[in-house]
C-alpha cells in the first residue's frame, strides 16, 4: 500500500506529507465506513476523538523524532483494530472497591495507565504485522521516547512503572527489577484482539500490581510494629528506672504496672480515634496526611476481584486472545488489500491520473559534451550492418522485377511488382528520476543522454526520447527531450511519483506505431507511496503484452530491499548499478544490441 520505511527515502514526507496523511486517512475511512476528519495543528500531539457517528484526529505536525506520519499510523491502528477505550472506561465506572474515595479514584487512575500501556502496544503489533515498514518506525520510536521520559537508566520501583519501561522495550532494566513479569504481559497482549488489553490490564491489577500493594502494605505494617514496639520497650524501660525512686505515688505506680500487650492496645485504639474523625472531615493535618496517600503504593483495606476472567490462568488467557488476534488481524488485512486493490485501479487509469500531470516545456541549452569515443563506435557498428535499400516483390509494387515477371509469363502464377522494404526502426524511451536525490548525478546522466543522442544521429529510423520526471505534493512534472539541444534542461528536484511517470511513459509509448520500442526507467530511489510498485508492475505487464521492452535501472547498493522493489516492478528485467558510469555501459551495451537485431531482422527476413 503506501506505508514505507522512511529509512531509504527520508525526504519523501517532507515533500507530500499532506498528500500521504489525506490518502492515509482515506484508505482507513472506506474500512471502518465512517468519516475520519483530520485537522493538523502545530505540535506534537496525535489525539483521537471517538464520536460515535465519526472519529476526529489532530496531528501535531511538528518535526521530531518520531515523524507525524509514524504517530497518526498509531492513531489509525487503534481505529482499525478497534480500541475499546469507551469499553474500559464504562466497566472502571462500576469498580466499587472497599477504600477510601482518594484510593478510589487512584485505582481507577492506575487501572486507566495500565490499560493504555497495553492497548499502544496491542494495536501497534497487530498494525506492524500487516505493515512492517510501520512496525520499524515504532520501534524507533520507542527507543527516542523513553529517552525523553528518562534520560539516565533507572531501574523500575513499582509494576505499573515496570510495564511502561517494557513496552518501550527497556527488558534490561526491568530484569534488574522485581517486576519481571511485566515483560511477559508485555509480550502476551501483542497479536491479541480487541479484549487484548483490557483482559490483560485486570490480570495484570490484580495478579501483580494487588498482590505488590498489599505485600508492601504488609511489610510496611511490620516495620511500623517493629518501630513501635523497639521506641516504647525503650521508653517502659526509661519509665521503670525514674519511678523506682517514687514508691508513694499510685498513679506513678499503676503506669509503671502497665505491661507492653496493654501500651500497644492504647496505640490501637487512637488509631481508630483517629480513623473515625477522618471519616467526619478530620483536622487539617488529617486531610494533609490523607493527600500523601495520593502515590500508588498506598495501602488498600482489602483486596478485590476486577473480572471473572481474571480467575483464568495467564497462558490461558493469553492464548485465547491471540487466537482471536489472529483472526482479527487476517481480516483487517484482506479488507485493507481489497480497498488498496480498488485504489490501484484507480490510479493506474490514464483518465485518472492525467489531470495530476504537466508536461514542461524545456528551454534549448548549449549542447551536452558527450563520450566521442563510444559514439564513435556505435556509429562503425550501426554503419556495417545497416546495408542498403531492400525491396521485396509483391502485387502491388511500383516497379517491374524483370526476372519475376519472366516467370510470371510462363508459369502464369507469382508476383513481379517491386515494392521498397523500409526499415521501420523502433523508438527508444528513457525515463530518467529527476527528483532532488538525483542531484549528484545529473551531469553524467546529460553526458549519458548525449552520447547516446550523437551515436543515433545516422540512424533516420531510430528516434530517441527522453523523460525526465518528478513530482511536488501530489503532482507529477514531466520533461519531453526529443532533441540534443533539450538536454541541458534535465534538473534534480521534488520527489519520486513512480506511478503516474509510468503511467505518462505508458500512454506516450502505445501512441508509437514503431517496429520495435524499448522502453528504460533509471531511478536511485524509492516511490512516495508503497503502492506505487504494485501500480507500475501493473502498467509494465500491460507494456510488455503489447510487445514494448521493458527495462530497469536500479542506481544504488545492490540490497534486498532494492533487489525486491525492482524485481517487484520488472521481474528479471532490470539491472543494479552501484553508480552512474556502470549505467551508461550498460544502457549503450543495451540498446546497440537491441539496435543491431532490429536491423538484422529486416534486412534478412
Amino acid at each position: 500500500m503506501f506505508l514505507i520505511s522512511e529509512s531509504s527515502n527520508l525526504n519523501f514526507e517532507k515533500n507530500s506529507e499532506y498528500e500521504i496523511y489525506h490518502n492515509m486517512i482515506g484508505i482507513f475511512e472506506q474500512l471502518k465506513k465512517k468519516k475520519i476528519k483530520l485537522n493538523l495543528v502545530d505540535g506534537n500531539a496525535a489525539e483521537l476523538d471517538n464520536t460515535g457517528a465519526e472519529y476526529e484526529i489532530r496531528l501535531g505536525v511538528e518535526p521530531e523524532a518520531e515523524t507525524p506520519k509514524t504517530k497518526l499510523e498509531r492513531v489509525l491502528s487503534k481505529i482499525i483494530f478497534n480500541s475499546p477505550d469507551k469499553e474500559f472506561k464504562k466497566y472502571l465506572d462500576t469498580v466499587k472497591p472497599d477504600t477510601t474515595k482518594v484510593q478510589h479514584t487512584l485505582l481507577l487512575k492506575n487501572l486507566k495507565i495500565i490499560y493504555d500501556i497495553l492497548e499502544i502496544r496491542r494495536v501497534e503489533s497487530c498494525y506492524g504485522e500487516i505493515y512492517p515498514g510501520a512496525n520499524d518506525r515504532f520501534v524507533d520510536a520507542r527507543v527516542e521516547n523513553f529517552k525523553k521520559q528518562v534520560p539516565d537508566d533507572i531501574i523500575p520501583i513499582d509494576p505499573i512503572e515496570a510495564l511502561r519501561y517494557a513496552r518501550y522495550d527497556q527488558i534490561d532494566l526491568v530484569l534488574k527489577s522485581e517486576f519481571k513479569a511485566a515483560i511477559d504481559y508485555i509480550k502476551a497482549v501483542e497479536l491479541t484482539g480487541k479484549k487484548g488489553a483490557y483482559d490483560l490490564a485486570l490480570m495484570y491489577w490484580e495478579k501483580v500490581v494487588q498482590e505488590f500493594l498489599f505485600r508492601k502494605k504488609e511489610k510496611n505494617e511490620n516495620q511500623e510494629l517493629e518501630d513501635f514496639l523497639s521506641d516504647d520497650v525503650r521508653n517502659q524501660k526509661s519509665k521503670d528506672g525514674t519511678e523506682e525512686s517514687k514508691t508513694n505515688s499510685e498513679q506513678n505506680d499503676d503506669k509503671s504496672s502497665k505491661t507492653l500487650e496493654d501500651v500497644i492496645n492504647e496505640k490501637i485504639e487512637e488509631e481508630g480515634e483517629d480513623k473515625s474523625k477522618e471519616k467526619d472531615g478530620g483536622t487539617k493535618e488529617e486531610k494533609t496526611a490523607e493527600d500523601k496517600k495520593s502515590k500508588l503504593l498506598s495501602d488498600f483495606k482489602t483486596p478485590f476481584e476486577l473480572d471473572d476472567k481474571s480467575k483464568s490462568s495467564f497462558e490461558d488467557t493469553r492464548e485465547r486472545l491471540k487466537k482471536s488476534g489472529k483472526k482479527e488481524i487476517s481480516t483487517v488485512e484482506k479488507e485493507l488489500e481489497k480497498i488498496s486493490k480498488k485504489k490501484v485501479v484507480e490510479k493506474s487509469n490514464w483518465n485518472n491520473i492525467q489531470s495530476h500531470i504537466t508536461v514542461n516545456e524545456h528551454k534549448h541549452t548549449e549542447l551536452i559534451e558527450f563520450n566521442k569515443t563510444t559514439s564513435r563506435k556505435l556509429k562503425s557498428t550501426f554503419k556495417k550492418i545497416q546495408g542498403g535499400r531492400m525491396s521485396e516483390v509483391d502485387s502491388t509494387g511500383e516497379d517491374i522485377d524483370v526476372e519475376a515477371y519472366i516467370d510470371f509469363k510462363i508459369n502464369k502464377i507469382g508476383k513481379f511488382l517491386v515494392n521498397s522494404k523500409k526499415f521501420a526502426g523502433f523508438d527508444i524511451i528513457l525515463a530518467i528520476d529527476e527528483s532532488s536525490s538525483m542531484g549528484d548525478h545529473m551531469d553524467t546522466v546529460k553526458r549519458m543522454c548525449a552520447t547516446l543522442y550523437d551515436s543515433i544521429s545516422d540512424l533516420p529510423h531510430v528516434r530517441l526520447t527522453i523523460m525526465g520526471w518528478n513530482g511536488t505534493a501530489g503532482h507529477c512534472y514531466i520533461k519531453k527531450i526529443t532533441k540534443p539541444t533539450q538536454i541541458g534542461s534535465l534538473e534534480a528536484f521534488g520527489e519520486t511519483p513512480l506511478a503516474m511517470a509510468i503511467g505518462y511513459a505508458k500512454h506516450e509509448i502505445e501512441k508509437m506505431t514503431s517496429q520495435r520500442r524499448l522502453f528504460f526507467l533509471i531511478t536511485d530511489g524509492h516511490p512516495n507511496e508503497h503502492a506505487d510498485i504494485a501500480i507500475a508492475r501493473k502498467g509494465i505487464k500491460q507494456m510488455h503484452h503489447k510487445g514494448i521492452s521493458c527495462n530497469g535501472i536500479y542506481v544504488g547498493d545492490n540490497t534486498a530491499e532494492n533487489t525486491a522493489q525492482m524485481k517487484e516492478i520488472f521481474l528479471d528485467n532490470f539491472v543494479i548499478c552501484e553508480n552512474f558510469e556502470y549505467v551508461d555501459t550498460y544502457l549503450m551495451d543495451k540498446i546497440s544490441k537491441q539496435i543491431i537485431r532490429s536491423i538484422k531482422k529486416v534486412n534478412f527476413n
